[in-house]
């Protein structure tokens, strides 16, 4: 994956940043053609975390959004969806 972008509401911790990086830069593996970047998104209210996520490949776009309590349940979560799509892509 050439770049990542993750975007932090100020009510999440600057942590988020480097497992969101992590999390979701594992997906290239998944994708049928090659990652040209990815975009994270982090906010919050007062009781849940949302999380949305883009991978641009050559010719499609992968999006997912994921609410969860925490941190890295939302990242999870939201990675598990967009590795179901890349996944999906194959057949």
């Amino acid at each position: 994956m050439d770049y990542i972008q993750v975007s932090l509401a100020e009510a999440i911790p600057e942590q988020a940043r480097d497992y969101a990086s992590a999390r979701i830069g594992s997906l290239d593996r998944y994708a049928p053609d090659h990652v040209d970047f990815a975009w994270v998104n982090l906010t919050s209210d007062k009781t849940v975390i949302h999380a949305h996520a883009r991978l641009d490949l050559k010719w499609v776009e992968v999006q997912a959004y994921a609410e969860a309590n925490t941190v890295t349940e939302v990242i999870d979560l939201l990675r598990e969806r967009m590795r179901r799509q890349l996944v999906s892509m194959h057949n």
